[in-house]
């Protein structure tokens, strides 16, 4: 697809024009999830689009933070593939076991496997 033919559907799903900026492998693939998916709610919308005005004038204080506690339950089976490698560990109650060996947190689990620092619930996807 052309992108003068990308920037015409970026308008019609939009109702703007489609930033200059924006790749056009990108727009693409946004405008087809677009139209798969029904677009996003309105109100979701709203949300991100304050999020990103707030982001673009550094204006970082007003951006929320995931507060929300997670807890994982003793037995749950975390899976992560990393570089083509399958890893799994069970939570266990004081812990988790990974590789046969018992960690206090998740973190550990993660710097272990990337071999930097990582905060182990983004690395295993849970914030």
């Amino acid at each position: 697809m052309e992108r003068c033919e990308i920037e015409k559907d970026w308008l019609k799903v939009f109702g703007t024009e489609l930033p200059k900026y924006v790749h056009k492998a990108y727009a693409e693939k946004y405008l087809k999830w677009q139209k798969e998916n029904n677009g996003i709610d309105k109100s979701i919308q709203k949300q991100i689009d304050r999020l990103v005005e707030n982001f673009e004038n550094g204006n970082i204080d007003n951006i929320p933070l995931n507060t929300t506690k997670i807890e994982i339950k003793t037995g749950t089976k975390l899976i992560r593939d990393f570089k083509g490698i399958k890893h799994e560990l069970i939570k266990l109650e004081n812990g988790f076991e990974y590789s046969g060996k018992f960690y206090k947190n998740l973190s550990a689990i993660a710097n272990l496997i990337t071999g930097t620092r990582w905060n182990g619930k983004r690395f295993f996807g849970l914030v």
